[in-house]
């Protein structure tokens, strides 16, 4: 008896796919542009620093690709909704959504401010929440996918980083939830959780020699590129990366 043939078509094509990325103008974000730029997204950059966004999107044009900036701090809800409106006023809809814009502070517990803490859980939290909600009608038109950059620090406990910790640990919880909210709308809900990655977080420079060990933010967004090209009926909810050889403690 013949098998029937199974349809490998991604449940978003990448090329021509409207898709908004937050803290891309450094990082992880800026690796994830480019990436996506080069297999041709139509690509929305939010940030705060407007010059960071520029510089990218003017290499994104330059190459042939499609970008628009979005500058603002997106623990603003107003920020939040005008940068989903800029997606589907710039490139006719939106497709995928990557909530990567995330800030920390290294303080232990009885150290830390109630504005350190409110920067940290908007940011990383009540941001992701507030651009999910604006972006999934636009998402659930034709397929979409939503893509949470977490952290192994979600499910690792890290002394002085409690503020951080929690607000990846609830953001994972977030992502299940909404996966199982929306994907029977043609919605899939991934979650990207990485270890130490060589970028500037925690104000360390952008690149240095005793990061080489690190993962580098490439190996993120070659991560959200494979996820991306998964068949329609293969939903792949979390993926945890880490260093192959990590540093050794003392």
């Amino acid at each position: 008896m013949a098998r029937e043939s199974v349809s490998y078509t991604p449940i978003v094509e990448i090329r021509g796919a409207s898709v908004l990325i937050t803290g891309a103008g450094r990082g992880i974000g800026r690796a994830l542009a480019r990436s996506l730029a080069a297999e041709g997204a139509r690509l929305t950059l939010v940030a705060r620093t407007r010059s960071d966004l520029d510089a990218l999107a003017a290499e994104v044009r330059e190459r042939g690709g499609a970008a628009v900036v979005h500058a603002g701090d997106i623990r603003r809800p107003e920020v939040c909704a005008a940068a989903v409106a800029r997606a589907v006023e710039a490139h006719g809809g939106l497709q995928v959504l990557v909530n990567n814009a995330a800030v920390a502070t290294f303080t232990k517990v009885g150290e830390t401010s109630d504005d350190d803490w409110a920067r940290v859980i908007e940011t990383n939290l009540t941001a992701p929440f507030r651009l999910t909600r604006a972006a999934l009608p636009h998402l659930s038109e034709r397929g979409g996918h939503v893509v949470m950059i977490s952290s192994l620090a979600g499910q690792n406990a890290v002394a002085g980083m409690a503020s951080y910790c929690a607000s990846k640990a609830a953001l994972d919880h977030f992502a299940a939830c909404l996966m199982l909210e929306v994907r029977h709308q043609g919605v899939k809900v991934t979650t990207i959780a990485p270890g130490s990655v060589a970028t500037g977080f925690g104000g360390r420079s952008e690149a240095s020699p005793q990061d080489a060990w690190m993962l580098q933010a490439e190996d993120i967004a070659a991560t959200v590129l494979h996820v991306l090209r998964m068949r329609d009926d293969a939903h792949l909810s979390r993926a945890e990366m880490r260093p192959l050889r990590p540093q050794k403690r003392s």
